[in-house]
């Protein structure tokens, strides 16, 4: 393979990695979304890993869990939850770590593309300069693969920390609980079947909504922590 696809698929490793880490606690609250983008991202993986150098073991390892996945498809039937800040700040606190280890790894693994041998504690210390100093602590990389990698940190944390920054906002630009379609439909079902007063507290602003497949029927509850308190 070309180095430049060769490169292309590391990255895209990378990258699906840090997805899946971060939809895994979704994947065990079996979310349906979760659940979709896992499928997506486990083949770019597995494509990534045949492109960047025909690791073998790591698309096998890829496509168990997509088969695994796909034979578990009906267990994923929960809808997603409300974005929360906490969701984000976990996200946030996630991809500062993600980068900083993928930094660390690489430069500690990769340092004979590079003028200088790095131990542990200084391959931490390269990782951190490559976005706190203005020479990168003057390393000098002695092939295309070692200046490679020192961009692939900069897109990697880039990348990490601007999806961060969406799940972190998403609460404030997503602050509607259900559209404007389930409040209407909700409202219809509880103008027709609501026969106690505290029916019509199914209406209020902060309430999700969850219908039946005839749409006849609905469970309106509100996000609690890790569950939802429904009314």
């Amino acid at each position: 393979m070309p180095f430049e696809l060769q490169a292309s698929g590391r990255l895209f490793s990378a990258m699906t990695g840090f997805m899946m880490l971060t939809l895994a606690s979704n994947l065990l609250r079996r979310k349906r979304l979760a659940w979709c983008l896992a499928i997506a991202l486990l083949i770019v993986s597995i494509v990534s890993h045949v492109v960047k150098g025909l690791d073998i073991e790591e698309a096998l390892l890829s496509g168990v869990l997509l088969v695994q996945l796909l034979w578990m498809r009906q267990v994923f039937t929960a809808q997603s939850d409300r974005p929360s800040v906490i969701q984000g700040v976990r996200v946030l606190v996630g991809s500062l770590v993600f980068t900083l280890a993928y930094g660390t790894a690489g430069f500690f693994l990769l340092d004979r593309h590079y003028s200088q041998v790095f131990t542990f504690s200084g391959a931490i210390w390269q990782t951190l300069a490559l976005f706190f100093t203005e020479n990168n602590a003057g390393i000098q990389p002695t092939n295309e693969l070692g200046k490679f990698f020192i961009d692939s940190v900069y897109i990697i944390g880039v990348f990490t920390l601007l999806y961060a920054l969406w799940m972190l906002f998403r609460p404030v630009l997503f602050r509607g609980a259900a559209s404007a379609a389930e409040r209407e439909q909700a409202k219809n079902i509880v103008v027709q079947y609501g026969q106690s007063s505290l029916a019509h507290f199914t209406l209020l602003p902060d309430k999700s909504y969850y219908f039946s497949p005839s749409g006849n029927t609905v469970i309106a509850y509100v996000p609690k922590g890790r569950g939802r308190s429904p009314r």
